[in-house]
């Protein structure tokens, strides 16, 4: 339960003021902050994520490479899409297999539909009720009947080309190692275009909802991490960049990115070249691609006075946002573009090797990479989520915020350390694989 306590005074009238929030209401996971400010100044900070770990990096090793997707799916209830896409991505570079186009096709509309699915989610059901004063989604209805109703529209029609792609709206199943096992059909994929296209007033609705929405004036220095596209909004493919000019392919991930524990949180922290922090998600896609987002989408974003690169931590809400509107185009360009019908699985045979995927889940870069022998068994495992990239700069990013509302009351303290936490989109769940060091 979140603990707040009141302001205390210290010795020769300094003002000490401590912020205690036990558990983040409204995020994927379990974690807090614990700070002193003690005369405007920082006294002690932890970012506390104490989700339990998961252990999937342990557990993966002598499992078969064709249940590391479906293995890996479960690491997230919102993005287990996400998750599926990279390990299938990663074990098949780590085993040389390679898809046809179609296929890449059919990955990129299905990872289109868990980054809106995501977003709609985030939006409406974590991030709004700080802004209109509600304890969440439920207690708003009476209140905010349309924009519930807006919420409901949009998600169904998203989760049901989910579906028909991979036989579930959540933890897909047709999607596998080589392809697809059971496609959809045209007629079905158009058939949903239509209910989509319904929603895409919803989705500008949307943008235009949050960008009327009081966001704090806090800006902020970060190196902005993300694919960038080559032709296309990234999705699932193309190379590793950054704000600060660094240009990689995946299989150069491991020589510029490191992981290390800290004493206060189960999740890895994640630095660039070092111990530099990042930040990944829809504002660094949006501040790296802005470019490459739908006519629709830089129309609407333009509309609202969203101008890039931002460096508000607290426009990561605005860009998923405008990546609904981008996003629902994107779907509706590939379900003119694909063929369903003619995809199956690649035939391969197995040989050692090992490799790694990255894609952009909804929160964000996302990393996997496996060793695999000749017989198809994996023999290592590394799983970097958004949130593990992400961890190091939130810390940042509240420690600087502390300190610059110092002077306020710990209730609206504590409540503008809630809204960059929640505006982040954490999933500490995701973050979790290995027990503190």
């Amino acid at each position: 339960m979140r603990e707040r306590r009141p302001t205390t005074s210290g010795r020769s009238g300094e003002q000490r003021k401590r912020i205690d929030v036990g558990y983040f209401a409204r995020t994927e996971g379990e974690g807090g902050i614990h700070a002193v400010i003690s005369d405007h100044k920082l006294e002690s900070f932890a970012l506390d994520i104490w989700e339990p770990p998961r252990f999937f990096e342990g557990f993966l090793v002598g499992r078969f490479y064709y249940e590391a997707p479906e293995l890996t799916s479960r690491v997230c209830g919102i993005c287990p899409v996400s998750h599926h896409e990279t390990a299938t991505k990663a074990v098949e570079k780590a085993i040389g297999l390679k898809v046809d186009e179609n296929t890449t096709k059919m990955r990129r509309l299905i990872a289109w539909t868990q980054i809106v699915a995501s977003h709609i989610i985030h939006l409406y059901m974590l991030a709004l009720p700080d802004y209109v004063g509600y304890d969440g989604l439920i207690e708003m209805l009476p209140d905010f009947p349309d924009e519930v109703q807006r919420f409901l529209r949009m998600k169904t029609a998203v989760n049901a080309i989910t579906d028909a792609i991979g036989g579930r709206a959540l933890h897909t199943m047709s999607s596998i190692v080589g392809g697809f096992t059971r496609p959809t059909s045209k007629k079905r994929l158009k058939k949903l275009a239509e209910e989509l296209k319904k929603v895409k007033d919803d989705a500008a609705e949307t943008v235009r909802l949050f960008g009327r929405l009081p966001t704090p004036q806090f800006e902020i220095e970060s190196t902005y991490v993300s694919l960038l596209g080559d032709g296309d909004y990234p999705v699932n493919a193309g190379m590793l960049g950054s704000s600060d000019g660094l240009r990689i392919s995946e299989n150069d991930y491991r020589q510029h990115f490191r992981e290390w524990q800290v004493p206060t949180a189960n999740t890895k922290y994640t630095g660039l070249d070092g111990k530099n922090p990042v930040r990944v998600g829809a504002i660094s896609r949006v501040n790296l691609n802005y470019d490459l987002l739908s006519p629709d989408a830089k129309s609407i974003a333009q509309e609202i006075g969203y101008s890039v690169p931002t460096r508000n931590p607290i426009h990561n809400n605005l860009a998923q946002a405008i990546e609904i509107v981008g996003g629902i185009d994107g779907c509706l360009e590939l379900i003119d573009e694909v063929d369903p019908e003619s995809i199956g699985v690649a035939r391969h045979e197995v040989k050692a090797g090992e490799g790694g995927g990255i894609t952009e889940a909804p929160r964000g870069s996302l990393y996997h990479w496996y060793r695999v022998n000749g017989e198809g068994i994996i023999e290592a495992a590394d799983i970097v989520t958004p949130t593990a990239h992400n961890a190091f700069n939130l810390e940042k990013d509240l420690r600087e915020l502390l300190v610059e509302i110092a002077e306020r009351e710990v209730d609206e303290i504590t409540l503008e350390c809630e809204k960059l936490v929640r505006a982040y989109d954490p999933c500490f769940s995701c973050s979790v694989h290995i027990v503190k060091t």
